[in-house]
């Protein structure tokens, strides 16, 4: 048996550090993938006896899981722009924030929402260098339209997202202002953006600036901010498992594929099946972009706890 063992008081004390960071801005609880794994309605009722209300969510069927379960008033966004017809129409019905990052997807909620004789409330994506899906800064015609002619739209806000918040303090600058400049022009249109937010898990605790009206934060609640140790924010959980096998390996024996591990003498081996499928390890390829980033990784060692010992992980 595997288990994710999560330790709510650390969960507070993280959520405590947020809200002294975010300096009055407010606090969107991104609930995706579950929660990034600590479980998707655990994790939201326990902010909410912590005085959270508004939330995140990547699938809508996340959404209407946390509407079944009790969340009747809390605020709920969809973070990923969408412009299936499905999906926009749960959505619509589980009175849902939608995220707008096309026009095709702001045609598609408004003649939703106008089918349904109600109003949508959406916000809008700007693409400012992730380059996912999003308006781009030199679309202001398009993201104009939406103000001047979709009447079935209520627009309450706009946002992007950083690119490289927990490596780059320049890109994050570079991100933060050309989104100001979006605002600043969308404003002088005569339209009122709504609440504005930029600010992820990283940059929150990185950098002195991009509060702005909101902070999304995900990695921040498990702890687990990528980069250097973060004051104030303690990891919430660890992976529990059974060992599966013994045996010992002789000099020169080859552990693992890929960038294995070879046996410099002859060594006791326990098997845990951890890895990949229980998201140990995921970011590994996606980290090693340089020989830099393969020399970090090299340096750095992880152990697991066997008993009172520990063991290191080859």
């Amino acid at each position: 048996m595997k288990h994710l063992v999560i330790d709510r008081r650390i969960i507070r004390n993280n959520l405590r550090a947020i809200k002294e960071r975010a300096e009055g801005a407010a606090v969107y609880a991104d609930l995706s993938a579950n929660a990034s794994g600590m479980g998707l309605l655990d994790i939201a009722k326990l902010l909410r006896d912590d005085g959270v209300r508004y939330y995140a969510v990547s699938d809508p069927k996340d959404a209407a899981f946390l509407r079944s379960n009790g969340f009747t008033e809390e605020t709920i966004m969809m973070l990923r722009s969408t412009a299936d017809p499905e999906e926009i129409a749960q959505l619509i019905d589980q009175n849902v924030i939608c995220t707008v990052g096309s026009y095709d997807a702001a045609v598609a909620v408004n003649g939703l929402a106008e089918a349904r004789k109600t109003v949508a409330e959406i916000q809008i994506k700007v693409d400012t260098g992730l380059g996912r899906y999003g308006f781009l800064p030199t679309e202001m015609d398009k993201m104009a339209s939406i103000f001047k002619y979709m009447s079935s739209l209520a627009i309450i806000g706009m946002f992007t997202t950083y690119a490289a918040s927990a490596t780059s303090k320049k890109l994050t600058e570079q991100q933060f202002n050309l989104f100001n400049e979006v605002l600043d022009k969308i404003t002088d249109m005569g339209f009122e953006p709504g609440v504005a937010h930029i600010c992820d898990s990283a940059a929150l605790f990185r950098y002195d600036f991009g509060r702005m009206d909101a902070v999304r934060v995900d990695t921040a609640l498990s702890g687990r901010i990528p980069g250097k140790n973060v004051p104030g924010i303690g990891k919430v959980g660890y992976i529990e498992a059974g060992i599966e096998e013994i045996g010992w390996f002789p000099k020169g024996h080859r552990i693992g594929g890929e960038r294995g591990h070879v046996m410099k003498k002859p060594t006791k081996i326990a098997v845990l099946s951890v890895g990949y499928f229980h998201g140990f390890g995921v970011d590994r390829h996606i980290s090693e972009r340089s020989f830099i980033d393969l020399l970090r990784r090299r340096r750095s060692v992880m152990f697991v706890k066997l008993g009172a010992q520990r063991a290191r992980v080859l």
